[in-house]
C-alpha cells in the first residue's frame, strides 16, 4: 500500500477521560473540542493540537474496545486505492463508517490493535455523526461517496 498518510490521532481508554484532559490541556495546552458518553465509546474526551482544522488529537474514553490509533490520507482518490490494496491482500475490513467529516475503515492490524484510516471530507458537522456504509461503495465513482457524505445518498 503506498498512499500516504500521516498519523491521524490516538485513541486510548481512561478510567477518568475529562481528568486527562484536564492533565494533557495544561501540561500540553490540548483544547477539549467535543465530549459527551456514546454506547461505542462510552464517556469519551477528544482534544485537539489545532482545533480549527482537526477535531481530534488525542481521545479518551471509557471502552478499553474501543481504542484504536488512526491514519489520515490526502485524499479520496488514496482512501480508494487503500481499500483496493487491502482487499488485494485480503486484509480484512471490521466496518466503514461515514463520520461527515470523515469517511474512516476500521481494521485490525496482524496482533489485533484497531486501525482506522480515514479520509477528511471537510464537511463540518456539529457533534459526532456517525453512520454506518458499506465499504464497496469506494469501489463506486467519487460523486456516490460525495452523496453519502453530504447525507443525500442511500445508505
Amino acid at each position: 500500500m503506498s498512499a500516504r498518510v500521516r498519523l491521524g490521532h490516538v485513541a486510548v481508554p481512561a478510567q477518568n477521560p475529562k481528568k486527562l484532559a484536564t492533565f494533557y490541556g495544561a501540561l500540553l495546552g490540548l483544547d477539549v473540542t467535543l465530549e459527551g458518553t456514546l454506547p461505542n465509546l462510552g464517556d469519551f474526551v477528544f482534544l485537539s493540537d489545532h482545533p480549527a482544522e482537526q477535531q481530534q488529537t488525542l481521545t479518551f474514553m471509557t471502552r478499553p474496545e474501543a481504542k484504536h490509533i488512526a491514519w489520515e490520507v490526502e485524499s479520496l482518490a488514496a482512501l480508494k486505492a487503500l481499500y483496493a490494496a487491502a482487499q488485494a491482500k485480503d486484509i480484512h475490513l471490521r466496518f466503514a463508517l461515514n463520520h461527515r467529516v470523515t469517511l474512516s475503515l476500521y481494521l485490525s492490524d496482524p496482533e489485533g490493535n484497531s486501525v482506522e484510516i480515514f479520509w477528511p471530507t471537510g464537511q463540518a458537522v456539529d457533534g459526532l455523526y456517525t453512520e454506518p456504509f458499506d465499504p464497496a461503495l469506494l469501489e463506486q465513482p467519487d460523486a456516490v461517496l460525495l452523496a453519502l457524505v453530504n447525507g443525500s445518498a442511500a445508505q
